[in-house]
């Protein structure tokens, strides 16, 4: 189990995608468009993890799915918000949860292949829990892509979340923190949601914030 990636919703991919490179050198890749859900991606690969800008081409689609309605809710009254983020797991252990839990498995795909995920629909009653995720058989793990970066990422240092730590470590039944490299989750005593993601560089630490996900400060 491990920290997969964040989602950052936008009204503009292109627009949002610049403005991330331009204030952290951090280069985003193209994506496309999912299979039937009404949002299309990129990808910003960080070595260790990722961040998907997504938008939404097709609110009618969008609004008949866990992920769209994820993606809907975050861009309510904002052009960019953070939408949520994701855990990988191993496919047996995702199918244990949702037997566990109670919870159906989704499916996910971008030109047919993708990943299954559970509790989406926790993640939109409550945006600082995440969903889980186990991928495909030989799908590349996206934060390993190549990207035209003009720093060297390290990986996400820092997630910091809304949500009170017992019910993340209740929901992922491990334990989270800074002193966990694989589930670095900084759990805030007030608010929801993402507040900000900390990604580790050969030139420092970036630091996206809520308010402007794709304007880093360092």
């Amino acid at each position: 189990m491990h920290l997969d990636h964040i989602v950052v919703a936008t009204t503009d991919l292109g627009e949002s995608a610049r403005r991330l490179a331009d204030t952290s050198g951090l280069a985003a890749v193209k994506g496309g468009v999912h299979d039937g859900l009404g949002t299309h991606n990129c990808i910003v690969p960080l070595g260790r993890g990722y961040l998907e800008l997504v938008a939404v081409h097709d609110a009618d689609l969008a609004g008949g799915n866990p992920f769209g309605r994820l993606v809907l809710s975050a861009l309510a009254g904002a052009e960019e918000a953070f939408a949520g983020w994701a855990v990988a797991v191993a496919a047996d252990e995702l199918d244990a949860r949702s037997q566990q839990v109670g919870l159906p498995i989704g499916r996910l795909t971008r030109a047919g292949v993708g990943v299954r995920h559970l509790g989406m629909t926790r993640a939109l009653e409550s945006s600082g829990l995440p969903f889980l995720l186990a991928r495909d058989a030989g799908n590349q793990d996206p934060g390993l892509l190549a990207a035209g970066h003009t720093v060297r990422p390290r990986g996400v240092r820092a997630v910091s979340v809304g949500e009170a730590r017992s019910e993340v470590e209740a929901w992922l039944m491990t334990r989270v923190g800074v002193e966990n490299p694989e589930l670095p989750v900084v759990c805030l005593s007030a608010g929801r949601g993402v507040a900000q993601v900390d990604i580790e560089t050969d030139e420092g630490t970036v630091a996206l914030l809520h308010t402007q996900p794709t304007t880093a400060l360092s």
